[in-house]
């Protein structure tokens, strides 16, 4: 089939409007996200300097730091895991959800586990460009949501 020069003018115009449309979401007050038309919220999203994460940390007899893995808190992947954690934290379980992260370190041996004295659970504030950039690891703040010490036989 032969296209005429206005035909594919008018063709050409309208998938390129169409391929545009998402644009004007830019400026919506509440943007909608569709597929396959995606303006990309995921990317365009203006984001906090800060951000915050729900994790364990570990503490030895002198008050020695060391993250604990996520693999302790639960099974699957790392996100699954860390929403996991995050429901944990935001409910009334977290203690015992820290308990139960603290019995599984007390059963393991080797450095640093064996050594580890308390289990926080706690919602670190990092500032996630100088945490990649300037490998700068430590919270900007952070807070305690559950504590618990760990009992060894």
């Amino acid at each position: 089939m032969k296209y005429s020069k206005q035909q594919v003018v008018w063709i050409s115009t309208i998938a390129i409007v169409l391929v545009l449309s998402p644009i004007i979401e830019n400026w919506a007050d509440k943007p909608k996200d569709s597929f396959p038309l995606s303006y990309y919220p995921m990317f365009s999203k203006k984001r906090n300097a800060t951000y915050p994460i729900y994790h364990f940390v570990g503490y030895d007899s002198d008050q020695k730091r060391y993250i604990i893995p996520y693999t302790f808190a639960g099974t699957g992947g790392f996100n699954q895991v860390r929403r996991q954690i995050k429901k944990a934290a935001k409910s009334e379980n977290a203690y015992q959800f820290t308990q139960k992260v603290a019995e599984r370190i007390s059963n393991k041996k080797g450095h640093p586990y064996s050594a580890l004295e308390r289990i926080e659970l706690i919602k670190g504030y990092y500032h996630l460009e100088n945490y990649f950039l300037k490998k700068d690891t430590l919270p900007v703040h952070e807070r305690k949501i559950a504590i618990y010490k760990i009992q060894r036989l």
